[in-house]
């Protein structure tokens, strides 16, 4: 049995939010794989992981990846790079407020991971962002804050947080283009759905457990697409 090792935020640790309480899902994408293709996933995500946390938790790792098995590495970053500290913008909304990791210290971390497990004979896959519902997100970090203030600082557009996000998802394929890795889409088969906000919890940020049943299938429809055997994995 491979053991693959994977670094990310909580969609990778497979964290939902329900009853306004987070946890890590039993059925998590990461469990469905395991039993679908008979691989075995040492889950480095972290809650809140930005790609410079990430940078940090890899480090504390290199002996790991180098002595697994497989050959393949999943890194999936993003969500929590564009957020913002919405406290302080919520406080002050008319001064400038940079996310925690900026597109440029996004990328260029992201890539130096990419270059680092290239160097060790290894390959990085990887995943693109979910979508999130701005809606539901918007009612989420406003909680205890003053959402006039943070509606002003967002020019009254909700609608702004999603493309910004998205932002974030583009630097993904696009990271994956100039390093030449592969990447598993994991937001299209979101988005084919007519409503696929009934896949995110009530966060409007984090697959629900149906959502996972999701990201499984897109890891299972890429595998597929480009006949690699779960047995090499």
């Amino acid at each position: 049995m491979s053991t693959i090792n994977a670094f990310g935020d909580s969609v990778v640790k497979g964290v939902i939010y329900e009853d306004d309480h987070y946890r890590v899902a039993d059925e998590s994408f990461q469990k469905i794989c395991e039993r679908a293709f008979g691989i075995k996933i040492e889950n480095k995500g972290r809650f809140g992981s930005t790609i410079t946390r990430g940078m940090s938790i890899f480090e504390k790792n290199l002996d790991l990846i180098r002595n697994s098995d497989s050959k393949y590495v999943i890194l999936e970053f993003g969500g929590n790079d564009c957020d913002f500290n919405w406290k302080e913008i919520a406080e002050d909304p008319e001064r400038k407020h940079l996310p925690f990791s900026t597109i440029e210290n996004f990328s260029s971390t992201y890539r130096n991971i990419i270059q680092e497990i290239k160097a060790m004979g290894k390959e990085p896959v990887l995943l693109s962002l979910p979508p999130i519902d701005s809606t539901r997100y918007f009612l989420h970090i406003s909680k205890g804050l003053d959402p006039d203030k943070i509606m002003q600082w967002m020019r009254q557009d909700k609608q702004y947080i999603t493309n910004w996000h998205e932002r974030y998802n583009i630097e993904v394929f696009k990271i994956a283009i100039a390093e030449q890795v592969p990447i598993i889409d994991i937001t299209s088969i979101f988005l084919e759905k007519k409503n696929y906000s009934r896949f995110l919890c009530a966060d409007g940020i984090h697959p629900n457990l149906e959502g996972h049943k999701l990201i499984a299938k897109a890891i299972e429809n890429h595998l597929k697409a480009r006949n690699i055997d779960p047995e090499d994995l």
